[in-house]
């Protein structure tokens, strides 16, 4: 019987505290990290947009592998930029590519408004100069790792989320990560292909 019985469960373990003094600055920016729904009146510019579709699924190797974990390295996920009349960027809606780390816009026009609607009208998504919309492309990766593939998707959604949310704080940018919307209505703003399906908005503006 061994041990077995011998002691008593479950068992409670008080940690330490995290010390503020002795917090690394990633601790200090997790710690920072809340959702913002109300930002200033001020335009992104192209060098933030660039720094922060960086950290969401820049290239950051010579072999090519991303800033966020990808399961295979297979990265399913695409990021749009929905930039409104009031920023750097000419209004419209815009694919980023990784490779070449460049962006193609795909619609032109001021889309917030239409955008803000499919979300259940939710109006952070109006007002941000600058909403990034991640999707999932799942034929990528269910090719390899069938119906678990999904769940990599969406698990890699999320680190790439953080990494945005994260780099806002550094920035001065705040930012909420938004699930609730019709995922029909989000495709049709997008004007996305019939393989492809939104996951996650983030409306971008300074704090």
């Amino acid at each position: 019987m061994g041990n077995q019985g011998l002691t008593d469960l479950p068992m409670k373990v008080k940690l330490p505290e995290p010390e503020a003094a002795d917090r690394s600055h990633i601790e200090e920016l997790i710690a920072k990290r809340r959702s913002v729904r109300r930002y200033k009146d001020k335009e992104l510019s192209e060098s933030v947009i660039s720094r922060l579709l960086w950290a969401a699924q820049g290239v950051s190797s010579k072999e090519g592998l991303r800033t966020a974990p990808s399961a295979g390295a297979l990265y399913p996920l695409e990021i749009h930029v929905v930039a409104g009349e009031d920023g750097k960027l000419e209004p419209g809606i815009y694919r980023y590519i990784s490779e070449g780390h460049t962006l193609v816009r795909e619609i032109a026009g001021d889309m917030r408004e239409r955008l803000s609607k499919a979300a259940l009208s939710q109006p952070m998504i109006r007002s941000a100069p600058v909403s990034f919309v991640i999707s999932a492309v799942y034929p990528r990766i269910t090719g390899k790792y069938g119906s678990r593939g999904l769940r990599y998707a969406y698990m890699e959604a999320g680190h790439t989320a953080q990494n945005i949310c994260l780099l806002g704080v550094e920035l001065g940018i705040g930012t909420c990560t938004v699930g609730a919307f019709e995922d029909e209505e989000v495709r049709k703003v997008l004007k996305l292909p019939a393989n492809e399906d939104p996951l996650y908005i983030l409306p971008l503006g300074y704090i």
